[in-house]
């Protein structure tokens, strides 16, 4: 991106930042960072280390040189091609366990907001993608202070102006090219539904967050499902979700739940 656009991009969030927001969560928004995961950690242990409450804030940024996304992978975060943002907040012990299924939820939700149908679905536990192909994903961390309290710095990025020869990965696709004759949403106006989805899921009653997620979900009963976990690979079809979230797989040997691993083929 070229300076003038660049600028012109950065000052877009707050300008586009929702009213309703202003008084619940802070923007931060900067141009290049190696990572907004890494820089919200930061201010908040600042926060912390002052034995302060910070607000609830988002960290926003044009380009991540050292983006990461789960299992400490490298997560590709060109410049205005996505939206690369963390969020942070308090939130009970209890809500941090379904924290991340919860957020693919609202995430899910805003992409479609803009796309005008319901194409994105998530791929457990929270990946999103449009048919077969990834369109985003989020890595959460935890901070647990001695007093009990839970800190969660939510990490997201969502491929959004990429054209055919610019995704960051073979099965990857974006808001663009997943919206088509659609597209023209801006940087500003994703993070802007996003967050307000992200505030509005994480205020409400969490007891009916499952089925927002079966909803949304990407598997079908009966689906063919292969799944790598720490003790190898496991291969059946779907059968559902329990009432935690975890996924339930039919085997030659009968149900096994899944409290961890990686879907890959589904």
């Amino acid at each position: 991106m070229q300076a003038a656009t660049r600028s012109a991009a950065l000052g877009d969030f707050p300008a586009r930042w929702p009213r309703e927001l202003v008084a619940e969560v802070s923007l931060v928004a900067v141009d290049r960072v190696d990572s907004t995961q890494r820089l919200a950690r930061t201010l908040l242990d600042r926060h912390l280390l002052e034995e302060e409450s910070p607000h609830p804030f988002v960290v926003v940024a044009l380009e991540q040189s050292a983006g990461r996304g789960r299992q400490g992978r490298p997560w590709a975060s060109a410049a205005g091609k996505g939206l690369w943002a963390s969020f942070v907040l308090e939130l009970d012990a209890r809500s941090a366990q379904s924290l991340p299924m919860r957020v693919a939820v609202a995430l899910a939700t805003a992409v479609n907001s803009l796309l005008g149908d319901a194409l994105c679905r998530l791929k457990w536990p929270n990946d999103l993608v449009i048919g077969r192909s990834k369109l985003g994903g989020l890595l959460v961390d935890a901070v647990t202070r001695p007093d009990g309290r839970v800190w969660s710095v939510v990490g997201f990025g969502i491929n959004h102006g990429h054209g055919p020869d610019e995704l960051p990965a073979l099965g990857a696709v974006s808001l663009q090219l997943a919206a088509g004759a659609r597209s023209g949403s801006t940087l500003a106006e994703l993070l802007a539904r996003a967050q307000t989805e992200l505030w509005t899921e994480l205020s409400r009653d969490d007891s009916n967050w499952l089925e927002r997620y079966r909803t949304l979900a990407a598997h079908r009963a009966g689906d063919r499902i292969s799944c790598d976990l720490p003790e190898g690979r496991l291969e059946g079809t779907f059968a559902g979700f329990d009432e935690c979230g975890f996924l339930i797989v039919a085997t030659e040997r009968g149900q096994r739940t899944v409290r961890s691993g990686e879907v890959f083929a589904w």
